[in-house]
């Protein structure tokens, strides 16, 4: 009998432990996938309708600023005619960037994904991204069904993103808030420098 309950405590603390700690798991899971440049694995855990409604004024701000500097670029005749129709279609800067593509990329360099030509095929990673080493950090739990977390890319200490995560059953977490904020300062050290982005007027 004494064996019998022994294993159920176990089973219990098991399934407690797997309950409490799957936000952190999904959250390394995340990161790992945006390390490989893995954007389906990504798709995966955000929901997109959910991230495009919780967009914080200040990275709506700096997805439209990434849109129209792309506007201004050297493009092929064809490019530049999708970039300028595509918003005909869809009509807001978070629709044309947040795709999973673009959260892969936001995730790598905690700045505003570039805009790329749907039409194309090929998908290469943007020129100019940095080196990738996610770490994850500033962990808040408001509740049993509510996550907060920042992830750090360490080779562009000075910007992260937080995510806002939802339960969605027992085991399941979904993205359903990005944003772009200064990365948490380390211990001993003195707080990162804002992001520009955070400067615009609001």
């Amino acid at each position: 009998m004494r064996t019998f309950f022994s294993w159920v405590l176990l089973a219990v603390i098991l399934v407690a432990g797997a309950y409490l700690g799957s936000p952190w798991w999904t959250v390394w899971n995340l990161e790992r996938a945006a390390k490989a440049g893995d954007a389906h694995a990504v798709a995966q855990v955000v929901d997109f309708p959910a991230v495009r409604a919780d967009l914080s004024p200040r990275l709506t701000a700096e997805l439209q600023r990434a849109l129209d500097r792309e506007k201004t670029k050297p493009h092929s005749f064809f490019d530049k005619l999708t970039l300028f129709v595509a918003p005909l279609f869809q009509p807001k800067a978070a629709d044309t960037l947040l795709t999973p593509e673009g959260v892969t990329y936001m995730l790598k360099t905690a700045a505003a994904p570039p805009w790329t030509n749907p039409f194309k095929q090929s998908k290469a990673p943007p020129a100019g991204e940095p080196g990738v080493d996610l770490m994850h950090s500033g962990y808040r739990g408001d509740d049993l069904d509510q996550f907060h977390a920042t992830v750090t890319n360490k080779r562009a200490p000075t910007r992260a993103v937080s995510l806002k995560l939802l339960r969605r059953g027992f085991l399941t977490w979904k993205v359903v808030g990005i944003d772009l904020v200064a990365a948490p300062a380390a211990a001993g050290a003195s707080a990162a420098a804002p992001l520009t982005s955070n400067t615009t007027p609001q």
